[in-house]
């Protein structure tokens, strides 16, 4: 966020594996893939449709953010 001078108010984070864990933890809304394992959707502010579904394009359309 320092790089590109944004706030951390406005990040957003798609995981799908733990190793996204640390990454949903410090964003601000973090977002789950469908396909994503049971651990990592509990942690998730939201679930969306899996990676194979088009998850992350149709998120981006509900945060009306495309």
């Amino acid at each position: 966020c320092e790089y590109y001078g944004a706030v951390m108010a406005d990040t957003i984070a798609f995981g799908d594996s733990m190793n996204d864990l640390q990454m949903h933890q410090v964003a601000e809304t973090s977002v789950a893939m469908g396909n994503s394992c049971r651990e990592l959707k509990k942690s998730a502010d939201i679930v969306c449709e899996s990676v194979e579904d088009d998850g992350i394009y149709y998120e981006f359309q509900r945060m009306n953010l495309i």
